[in-house]
Protein backbone atom coordinates (compact mmCIF):
# COMPACT_ATOMS: atom_id res chain seq x y z
CA UNK A 1 0.00 0.00 0.00
CA UNK A 2 1.78 3.62 -0.90
CA UNK A 3 1.74 6.38 1.34
CA UNK A 4 1.11 9.97 1.05
CA UNK A 5 4.40 10.41 1.08
CA UNK A 6 5.17 7.74 -1.88
CA UNK A 7 2.37 9.46 -3.86
CA UNK A 8 3.73 12.94 -3.24
CA UNK A 9 7.59 11.30 -4.50
CA UNK A 10 5.99 10.49 -7.44
CA UNK A 11 4.24 13.65 -8.07
CA UNK A 12 7.44 15.01 -7.72
CA UNK A 13 9.55 12.86 -10.39
CA UNK A 14 6.61 13.32 -12.82
CA UNK A 15 6.51 17.38 -12.42
CA UNK A 16 10.56 17.40 -12.87
CA UNK A 17 9.93 15.12 -15.34
CA UNK A 18 7.58 17.60 -17.10
CA UNK A 19 9.84 20.75 -16.18
CA UNK A 20 12.71 19.36 -17.85
CA UNK A 21 10.76 18.66 -21.13
CA UNK A 22 9.11 22.17 -21.13
CA UNK A 23 12.57 23.61 -20.69
CA UNK A 24 13.43 21.96 -23.75
CA UNK A 25 10.74 22.89 -25.51
CA UNK A 26 11.17 26.89 -24.53
CA UNK A 27 14.36 26.86 -25.31
CA UNK A 28 13.74 25.77 -28.82
CA UNK A 29 11.20 28.45 -29.23
CA UNK A 30 13.82 30.99 -27.62
CA UNK A 31 16.53 29.94 -30.28
CA UNK A 32 14.09 30.25 -33.44
CA UNK A 33 12.18 33.62 -32.47
CA UNK A 34 16.03 35.69 -33.45
CA UNK A 35 16.19 33.97 -36.88
CA UNK A 36 12.88 35.33 -37.72
CA UNK A 37 12.80 39.00 -36.70
CA UNK A 38 16.80 39.46 -37.55
CA UNK A 39 17.60 42.02 -39.76
CA UNK A 40 21.27 40.93 -40.64
CA UNK A 41 19.59 37.57 -41.91
CA UNK A 42 16.40 38.37 -43.36
CA UNK A 43 14.97 42.00 -44.94
CA UNK A 44 12.14 43.93 -42.73
CA UNK A 45 9.88 43.34 -45.88
CA UNK A 46 10.45 39.80 -45.48
CA UNK A 47 10.45 38.93 -41.59
CA UNK A 48 7.94 36.47 -40.60
CA UNK A 49 6.75 38.72 -37.87
CA UNK A 50 3.38 37.10 -37.35
CA UNK A 51 4.85 33.76 -37.20
CA UNK A 52 7.62 35.54 -34.50
CA UNK A 53 4.67 36.82 -32.78
CA UNK A 54 2.97 33.43 -32.44
CA UNK A 55 6.74 31.73 -30.80
CA UNK A 56 6.76 34.32 -28.57
CA UNK A 57 2.57 33.60 -27.67
CA UNK A 58 4.35 30.00 -27.19
CA UNK A 59 7.13 31.13 -25.12
CA UNK A 60 4.69 33.00 -22.81
CA UNK A 61 2.33 29.97 -22.78
CA UNK A 62 5.73 27.67 -21.49
CA UNK A 63 6.94 30.12 -19.23
CA UNK A 64 3.80 30.20 -17.60
CA UNK A 65 3.44 26.57 -16.97
CA UNK A 66 7.34 26.10 -15.85
CA UNK A 67 6.88 28.79 -13.00
CA UNK A 68 3.58 26.98 -12.31
CA UNK A 69 5.21 23.87 -11.86
CA UNK A 70 7.81 25.16 -10.33
CA UNK A 71 6.29 26.06 -7.25
CA UNK A 72 4.78 23.10 -6.89
CA UNK A 73 7.79 21.53 -6.62
CA UNK A 74 8.69 23.58 -4.11
CA UNK A 75 5.80 23.50 -2.42
CA UNK A 76 6.22 19.16 -2.43
CA UNK A 77 10.02 19.16 -1.32
CA UNK A 78 9.03 21.83 1.39
CA UNK A 79 6.37 18.86 2.21
CA UNK A 80 8.69 16.24 2.07
CA UNK A 81 11.62 17.83 4.06
CA UNK A 82 13.85 18.35 1.14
Amino acid sequence: MRTNVDLMREKLERLKIRQTSLRVEAKGIARDIPVLINPALVDLEEMDVTRAAAKMDDLVVRQAELLQIRARIWELEEALGQ
